[in-house]
Formats: C-alpha cells, structure tokens, sequence
C-alpha cells in the first residue's frame, strides 16, 4: 500500500461535460452568409427540445439538421439566432452554417451566460420550415476526485450544496438526475453511511416544524426521529444535537458536549469495523469519543496523559484532535491499529477526513500549516503529512485532495478544477463503499 509520494490524477479538461448529439456531428462550419439552397417542404430541426449549461460555461452538443421528409438535405444555408446574452464564438448572437452530406451540421460552440438565464435558440433557412430550442443556464455541479467536473441536473438555481448530489432549496431537498426527493425540510447535517453497514447514507433533517427525522438515501424515506426535542440541531447520519445533548433514536446518549468533530466509520481505512467514532470536546475540556451503533462514551485513554492532547482539544474526525497546532490520535482502550499521540505537527485548519481518492484503503485529512499557510495532506495511516504542489497557499482545505482559493477549487498536483464557485457542500464518498470523492457546488453569478 502507498501512503505518500506524487500521483497522477486524472485532468478534467473542460467545465461542462459534452452530452451525446441525436445525430453524428460532422466537423463544425461557421461560415459567412451565403445565397441559400433549399428543396421544397425542407424541414429545419434540432437534436434537442431544449438545452442547458452551466452558468459562464458552455453547450456544445446542439446540432441542427435539414430534410424534405426523410431524406437529407444538404448544402443548406442555415441562419442561427439566439437570445440576448447568449452568443456563438466571437460574441455574436447569430451564426450561419450549412448542412453536410448527412443533412446535418453542429451549432458551433454557445457560451451560457452567467445566472440562470432562459433563452431560445431558432434556425431558419430560405423556403425551409424553421425550428426553436429553449436554452437554460443553472449553477449547480459536482466534482468528483479524481474524475473531475460534470453538471448537476434537475437542480433549482440558488439551491444550496449539501453532499454527494443533494442539494437543498425552498425546503426542498433535491438530487442531481431525480429532481426533488424530500419536502417541507428547514436544516439538514451531515451525510453518512448507516452505522448499520446496511449500503445506505443517512442524512439528518429538521423539519419546518422543528421535528426531527432522517433520510435515507437507499429508500428515499424521511423517517421521524421520534423522541428527539423539537428544533433540535441535525448533526450526522441519525445523531442530533439539542443543547448539550446528542439523541440518537429519541434517547439521549450523552449530555456534555461543547463541540463535536466528524462521524466516520473508526479506522475505515483498515478495513470495516462497522463501529462508527464521533470525537467531541466535553463541557468540561476533556476529548471524548461517542461510539455508534453502541452507543456509549467515554473520555480518550491518553487525554490528560503524557503524550495526548490537553484540555480544550479540538475534535476532527473519527480518533483525531487538534491541539496546540499538533493532531493527536486517541484511543477508547489504549489501543490503536495507526498509533497514539501527535501524528503530525504544524497544522492551524483542516478539512473533511475522507478515502484517499487513488488509493484504496487510505484516507486523506487535508490541512493548512500553522505559520506559512502552505497546504499539505495528512496520510491517516502513515501518520505523514505531504505538502501540496499546484495548491496556492494559505487556501481552505475541503476534503481529500481539494482545497478552495479567491472562488477556485484546486486539487493537489492539477491545479484548478473548478472555478467561478459561490458556494460548495461537505467531501464524502461518490457512493457507498467508493473512495471517489465528490463535493457539490454552485457557481457565482458571473462570469
């Protein structure tokens, strides 16, 4: 197993993934305006109804084809026409192109306008029947480590990103490719997998009415979290928080928690130990681990000791604290298959602990260095930190191999992988059991 040391990452090479065309595509001919051929009952269409892209980025699949009923006909003159704010290479809203043997010619490239425009796109041609497409921009997409950027679909514009394809908007909870799939929601928490082990994700919601009830990403259900308070604070999988007190199932597991880190499944790089650690600070200062699905707590082995983390101790993820810029791994018994004490030094921020994207069995904590800011990852198992190439420094670590910088999200060894971003959700698993990461987002309102 490789703990550290360059990789090669896949390059995404383009910000909107191209859509497969109704038809084959001959090589794009924008030319100028010419006399226009046309036989009778020639009938213009496009390989679409409508089209949509990514705010400020671009379509590239439409194509429109001319035909006097079944048969092609080529060598017309077609006259493209867009609505205002969208426009063809060069910035113009219209484009000439002729059909080819096949009856059939790209559109050329659009550039999407920044927001959420509507438009319409129409062709023409002399003697010919014209045809229209709508044209839609939305902001919403999903990077995926080490795969790249691809477009959310069926997303409201402004929505909210929240993990792996969901995003919340108006109450309304939506996934990339299905559109809603839960309503009357007023806060979510984090997505993760069931303690269960089950191959579903949980996530936590509180209702409009201040209810509690978790979702299932499996059978698509909203269940209520009976017995938890109302207004209560969803925190991760099926755990609230209401006060100082974390319910799961309605019972309350522990009442002294100041700050909680993140729920993951304990040593999940090692292989499934289907116990699932939840690090917090306790009220009075000590680190504490909750324990799911059994439900118990207790205060770290090496809290107070020699060579573990004091008082005031920040929780991360899973056996991880940070204190006094040093991350300390503690124990529940005094064992730990990666170690105990301070595994790595120099560290002021960090992101999401997540599946190290290229290789199995590994997780990856991306931080930030205290001092010179310089970004680096943490290798869970190894207990090494690696400074990132390509990452400008002082950038915000989000989880895995990104960071975010002045609106771009940037991976290690790449560089930017996505840009214009307003707005991202929490790193987690593509999907149960992969150590693809992905990360939603929305991109700003200009260009």
């Amino acid at each position: 197993m490789r703990h550290s040391g360059a990789h090669t990452p896949a390059h995404p090479t383009r910000r909107v993934i191209l859509h497969g065309a109704a038809w084959a595509v001959p090589a794009v001919a924008l030319v100028a305006a010419t006399p226009a051929f046309a036989a009778s009952g020639t009938t213009l269409s496009f390989s679409a109804s409508a089209y949509a892209g990514t705010s400020c980025g671009r379509i590239t699949d439409a194509v429109v084809r001319a035909a006097d009923g079944s048969t092609a006909a080529a060598g017309v003159s077609v006259v493209l026409q867009m609505s205002s704010g969208w426009t063809f290479d060069g910035g113009g809203s219209t484009a000439t192109v002729v059909t080819g043997s096949d009856g059939s010619v790209s559109c050329g490239t659009i550039h999407v306008p920044a927001g959420t425009a509507t438009g319409t796109l129409s062709a023409t041609a002399s003697g010919a029947t014209g045809a229209s497409a709508s044209l839609s921009a939305y902001d919403s997409q999903i990077l995926t480590s080490p795969s790249g950027l691809a477009d959310a679909s069926g997303i409201p514009a402004g929505a909210t990103p929240i993990a792996q394809g969901y995003f919340l908007s108006g109450g309304t909870l939506y996934l990339s490719g299905t559109g809603s799939v839960a309503t009357g929601i007023d806060a979510v928490g984090r997505l993760v997998e069931a303690p269960s082990k089950n191959g579903s994700f949980l996530l936590p919601v509180r209702r409009s009415d201040g209810s509690a009830a978790v979702y299932d990403t499996s059978s698509g259900t909203v269940t209520a979290a009976t017995g938890t308070p109302s207004g209560a604070t969803p925190l991760a999988a099926d755990l609230f928080l209401s006060g100082n007190t974390i319910y799961r199932g309605g019972s309350a597991l522990t009442a002294d928690v100041d700050r909680a880190g993140q729920l993951i499944e304990h040593d999940g790089g090692n292989g499934s130990s289907g116990i699932f650690y939840l690090p917090y600070l306790s009220t009075a200062g000590s680190a504490r681990i909750l324990r799911v699905p059994q439900n118990d707590v207790r205060t770290a082995s090496e809290y107070g000791a020699a060579g573990g983390p004091g008082s005031g101790a920040t929780p991360i993820a899973d056996d991880l604290f940070l204190w006094h810029d040093d991350i300390y791994r503690v124990s529940w018994d005094g064992t730990s298959a990666y170690g105990t004490g301070a595994v790595a030094s120099g560290v002021s921020t960090f992101g999401a602990l997540t599946p190290n994207p290229y290789y199995s069995g590994e997780r990856l904590l991306p931080v930030a260095r205290s001092g010179s800011g310089q970004n680096a990852l943490f290798m869970v198992s190894g207990n090494a930190l690696r400074d990132t190439t390509q990452v400008p420094s002082g950038s915000t670590p989000i989880g895995a191999d990104l960071f975010l910088s002045s609106g771009a999200i940037y991976q290690d060894a790449v560089g930017v992988v996505a840009s214009s971003v307003a707005a991202n959700g929490i790193a987690g698993p593509a999907s149960y059991g992969s150590n693809k990461v992905v990360v939603p987002l929305t991109v700003s309102a200009s260009c």
